[in-house]
């Protein structure tokens, strides 16, 4: 006697939603572990560490997690073999013959905003695109979704993190580096001045899985909470859609994730013409390719905060004992031989074609910000005579004002998740000798003001011009109601069309 099958789950059931909002994480982490193997092949970094290693390690640092490096194994003692003399063999006898050893220490903080925007992309269209097809779910189902998509980030994201480890050896021009600085300083009279490249070569590198995972559901929160109010041509429950914040932010949350979205589309575009022109995969063009793969729009980012008025300084120094005793004699020993080592550059008053970078910047985004202007107006349901009445602002300011706002805060959080710096530094007995460190800062200033500003004025223009070709069209936007609209059970159809505020 066989028994019947089970039946299936409605398309209306809390665990059919749970899933699809499961699935939806697993194919933003797919999608971003893809492009970061794509990256690090063309980029050649096979040769430094296992990709099964360093692919994870790149979906942690897009999520927001940093890495730390450490020694893989001491170096060669200071009175063995190649050092021969110095310091190193005065002390080398008081370690029982071993001598003392060197070691490096570093940590990288550094976001592939490419990576970032491709889970978030995938992770929106395979949450809010499922809808488009069904009744308005209720706001259980919501919630089930929800709770789907941030349980299977606190479980995936651990293991992707606690993957993220493994040995890498440091290129040869970064050993060089401390060959030729270090070993002349304070350190070579540990070592006699000679082999300290020997035994730094070789790091382990790990990440912080509990950082990760915090950082991930923050982050996949946002995602779900933005995506909340700028999803448009989609189905959600009635008391969502009809919301104050949904009504009111839906035409500006929506144009401005739309042209970030077409900015870091372009930057992966311009990657893959990139690619194709090298099919080789070690060229120039290939390790551009593999540079604008990870953080294409890290340099977007860094060029429109710079016409806000973000100051922008990517550069590299050496790093100088600053101890006492001993070590801090011999550090500061050194400190004639690195003077004059650091590097820096402005990226701000970078001129192109005579051209300042930063007022190339500015124009960009003016003519950005009109557009956005003129397609949130557009988006915007005219006003009832009753709510022009009782407002405050006209349509045009509110929408300025809008726009103006998160412009701001867009303008306050980016230079944060485009800066990076990556720090190495040499250490005997627990004391840092000296290093180098290289990275991308930022000085914020007033640029979330001159944001707010230059964006509320761009977008007032940009409305007031959609105004007036909508009247010259005949095509003025009509007001909203809701009083026509039948509930979603009454209708013949399982499809239900949008909301008008989508």
């Amino acid at each position: 006697m066989s028994s019947a099958p089970l039946p299936s789950a409605p398309p209306g059931s809390p665990w059919r939603h749970a899933l699809e909002g499961a699935l939806s994480v697993v194919a933003a982490v797919v999608a971003m572990a893809a492009a970061a193997w794509a990256a690090l092949t063309l980029l050649g970094a096979g040769a430094v560490a296992p990709l099964s290693r360093l692919v994870p390690m790149m979906v942690s640092m897009a999520f927001g997690g940093g890495v730390t490096m450490e020694s893989a194994s001491p170096s060669e003692s200071a009175d063995g073999g190649e050092s021969g003399g110095g310091l190193g063999g005065l002390l080398g006898g008081l370690g029982g013959g071993g001598g003392m050893s060197l070691g490096l220490t570093g940590e990288a903080a550094l976001t592939p905003l490419t990576l970032t925007f491709l889970g978030m992309a995938v992770l929106a269209i395979a949450f809010f695109r499922p809808l488009r097809r069904r009744q308005r779910p209720a706001p259980a189902l919501l919630w089930a979704r929800c709770g789907g998509a941030l349980a299977t980030t606190a479980v995936v994201l651990p293991v992707i993190a606690a993957m993220a480890r493994g040995t890498a050896q440091l290129p040869e021009s970064v050993t060089e580096r401390f060959g030729k600085g270090a070993s002349s300083g304070a350190s070579s009279q540990f070592t006699g001045g000679g082999g300290l490249k020997k035994g730094l070569s070789s790091v382990m590198f790990g990440n912080d899985a509990e950082a990760t995972a915090f950082l991930g559901l923050l982050w996949v929160s946002v995602v779900l909470a933005v995506g909340c109010v700028a999803a448009r041509r989609t189905t959600l429950p009635r008391p969502l859609a009809l919301s104050r914040i949904r009504l009111k932010w839906n035409a500006v949350t929506s144009t401005l994730t739309g042209t970030a979205a077409v900015l870091c589309c372009s930057a992966l575009a311009v990657a893959l013409l990139a690619a194709a022109a090298d099919l080789t995969g070690r060229g120039p063009a290939a390790k551009a390719a593999g540079v604008l793969l990870l953080a294409g729009p890290n340099l977007i980012a860094v060029l429109l905060t710079t016409g806000l008025g973000t100051s922008w300084e990517a550069g590299m120094h050496r790093l100088l004992s600053d101890g006492g005793g001993m070590l801090g004699m011999l550090g500061g020993a050194a400190q004639g031989d690195t003077a004059g080592t650091d590097k820096s550059v402005d990226l701000g008053g970078w001129s192109g074609a005579g051209v300042p970078l930063w007022l190339i910047a500015m124009v960009l985004i003016v003519l950005l910000l009109t557009t956005a202007g003129y397609v949130a107006s557009a988006r915007t349901p005219a006003r009832t005579p009753r709510e022009d009445s009782e407002a405050l602002l006209d349509r045009h300011a509110e929408i300025a004002l809008r726009m103006g706002i998160a412009v701001g805060i867009a303008a306050l959080a980016l230079p944060l998740a485009a800066r990076g710096s990556v720090r190495i530094g040499i250490t005997l007995m627990g004391n840092e000798m000296g290093g180098m460190a290289a990275g991308l800062d930022d000085g914020l200033g007033l640029s979330p003001l001159t944001g707010f500003v230059l964006a509320a004025l761009a977008a007032y223009g940009g409305s007031r011009l959609q105004n007036r070709r909508a009247r010259r069209r005949g095509r003025v936007a009509q007001p909203t109601t809701t009083a026509t609209r039948r509930p979603a059970a009454a209708r013949s159809t399982p499809r239900v069309p949008s909301d008008s505020a989508s």
